[in-house]
């Protein structure tokens, strides 16, 4: 009997090593250029706090990887139903649509931290991270903080 258990957690032990741990939110989306998007938040970390990537592919496939960028998160990428918090729109007036990322944070979840995200050939970058609610139109948001931001650039402070 005392050898049939320690055989059975090892068994449990071993099994628990063989499985990868399961990845945490992930889902694919079609760009306004016809690319393909791949946003996960990080494996492994708390849900309200880590990371998320945008990983840029040719097309649905997922074969031809373009590339890509991993970005802090504060808050959840993604809603109860599985749906990431994410719009498109020309912020940087280059007649380019940008990524808009919602993130709710923990606690009231009344408050988003916000990135703009520029989809280039081979690389995201993140041109803009600002605060907001969930009452406010985040387009409107995001052209203010964006304005904001490159009058601080020209007047030369921080």
């Amino acid at each position: 009997m005392r050898y049939s258990a320690h055989i059975l957690s090892a068994l449990c032990i071993s099994t628990l090593f063989a499985f990868p741990a399961a990845a945490k939110n992930a889902v694919m989306m079609t760009l306004p250029d016809k690319r393909v998007a791949v946003i996960s938040e990080g494996d492994l970390e708390p849900a309200s706090i880590g990371s998320y990537t945008v990983a840029l592919y040719k097309d649905d496939g997922l074969i031809d990887y373009l590339g890509g960028g991993i970005f802090p998160r504060d808050g959840s990428v993604f809603d109860d139903s599985g749906k990431p918090r994410i719009s498109f729109a020309d912020i940087t007036g280059d007649g380019n649509p940008e990524m808009i990322v919602a993130k709710l944070t923990a606690g009231s979840g009344n408050y988003l931290d916000v990135d703009v995200l520029k989809l280039n050939d081979t690389a995201v970058e993140r041109v803009l991270n600002f605060s907001s609610d969930t009452k406010k139109d985040l387009f409107i948001e995001a052209k203010r903080a964006f304005t904001q931001e490159n009058e601080q650039i020209n007047k030369g402070t921080p």
